[in-house]
């Protein structure tokens, strides 16, 4: 079968290059600067085309075109088991963009990082996948997986090495234990085990570093930041203001840099929350600006983009606009719940790395496609188009509301 594609590949190819006089390298740069799905449907045209988009220094350059031109607001939410929704939508506009289905298997997802994200479960099994591919590369079970409450798994990047690691946080008794596995290699290290308590254990992932909010145990304040580089695997910590160290606080990312929210706690007479910025080291903090809008009990802070701050919980998106002060907010579905959001790019990553799978292999000798309660459909043969169905059935509602958080 795959001599026979070649064959049609390589009369295609000939067609193609017959009606298109320009040289192989001005079609790569051509190429390079089409958003991602595109570019992957163009994979089919020819030969010279699929095999462009697999070479590694092809896929990093269109990454970074993708990081400059193609970026998206995007959110994914749980369906069932072994299936997602991949809602994006137009930065500027924030009108909808796609809707795309997400096969993995798993219950729980990280957030995105250039394209990709990890899925997992409870029992260990955790895969990195990109949802525009459909390729996804299983991780190892970890030895410490059997001796942990629970396991949850975070997706950096390390941009200098060009390498992806995801770092798993496991709950043990009386501390913590922080492992890694660089995509790829198949091992997990165990890097650090640690009695503090962390406000959250969602990494907040600016750059090539992780941050947690440590808990102060004598105060029941978080006035220190823990941070985990990614690069030389080293963990330091760092203190947040002195004049919001009494303050609800709450991390987040925006525009390559970590910010803090810092909303008044209960019983203050003030009603006013503060947004701080740190430089790149996080030694160095500046006040941003003042909001009178304080975050509703069970929301957190997504990230920040284009001056618009976003946030929710599992049944709600929103965003605020810190210049306008007006917003507006999504309901999802009443059978779905957001477990991840972020800036998303159609990225081509994944393909240089070894043990790939083709999710869509995986659901043809599955019992999901065949499972009543999945949106997958009632068999194999017919996934594809139960797929496309239930996609036209997902709706969504974009209302806009008027948030009251002027800039102060």
């Amino acid at each position: 079968m795959e001599d026979n594609n070649d064959e049609l590949l390589d009369e295609q190819n000939e067609a193609v290059e017959a009606q298109v006089s320009l040289p192989q390298d001005i079609q790569q740069t051509a190429l390079a600067f089409l958003p991602g799905r595109v570019v992957f449907k163009l994979r089919a045209v020819c030969r010279f085309w699929r095999d462009c988009i697999q070479v590694p220094s092809f896929v990093d350059r269109h990454l970074n075109n993708a990081l400059c031109f193609h970026q998206s607001i995007a959110f994914f939410t749980s369906v069932d088991d072994g299936l997602f929704c991949m809602y994006t939508f137009d930065p500027t506009t924030l009108n909808r963009k796609s809707l795309d289905f997400v096969l993995s298997f798993r219950f729980q997802m990280s957030d995105p990082c250039n394209g990709l994200v990890c899925a997992y479960d409870s029992r260990g099994a955790v895969e990195v996948l990109n949802p525009l591919t459909m390729k996804h590369v299983i991780l190892p079970v970890s030895e410490l997986q059997s001796r942990a409450l629970s396991s949850e798994y975070f997706l950096g990047s390390v941009q200098s090495k060009n390498e992806y690691k995801v770092v798993c946080i496991r709950h043990r008794v009386r501390f913590l234990t922080f492992e890694v596995c660089t995509v790829g290699t198949q091992l997990w290290r165990a890097v650090r085990e640690s009695a503090n308590l962390l406000k959250t254990s969602k990494a907040v992932i600016v750059n090539d570093v992780m941050h947690w909010l440590l808990l102060d145990a004598a105060s029941d304040f978080t006035r220190r930041i823990l941070l985990f580089n990614l690069t030389d695997e080293i963990f330091s910590e760092t203190a947040v203001p002195d004049t919001i160290k009494d303050h609800n606080l709450e991390l987040f990312e925006g525009e390559g840099k970590l910010h803090l929210l810092a909303m008044p706690t209960k019983g203050s007479a003030s009603e006013v929350s503060e947004i701080w910025v740190s430089n790149s080291t996080c030694t160095v903090w500046d006040h941003m600006c003042n909001i009178t809008f304080l975050l509703p009990p069970g929301m957190r802070p997504h990230f920040l983009h284009k001056k618009k701050l976003f946030y929710g919980n599992q049944k709600r998106f929103y965003y605020i606009d810190l210049e306008g002060g007006g917003g507006s907010y999504i309901n999802v579905p009443s059978d779905e719940t957001i477990v991840s959001s972020g800036i998303f790019v159609d990225s081509l990553l994944l393909h240089s790395v070894t043990g790939l799978v083709d999710s869509r292999t995986l659901l043809m000798g599955s019992d999901y496609a065949g499972s009543s309660s999945h949106a997958a459909g009632s068999s194999s043969s017919d996934a594809g188009q139960s797929f496309k169905e239930a996609k036209s059935n997902r709706k969504m509602k974009w209302r806009l509301t008027r948030i009251s958080a002027k800039k102060t």
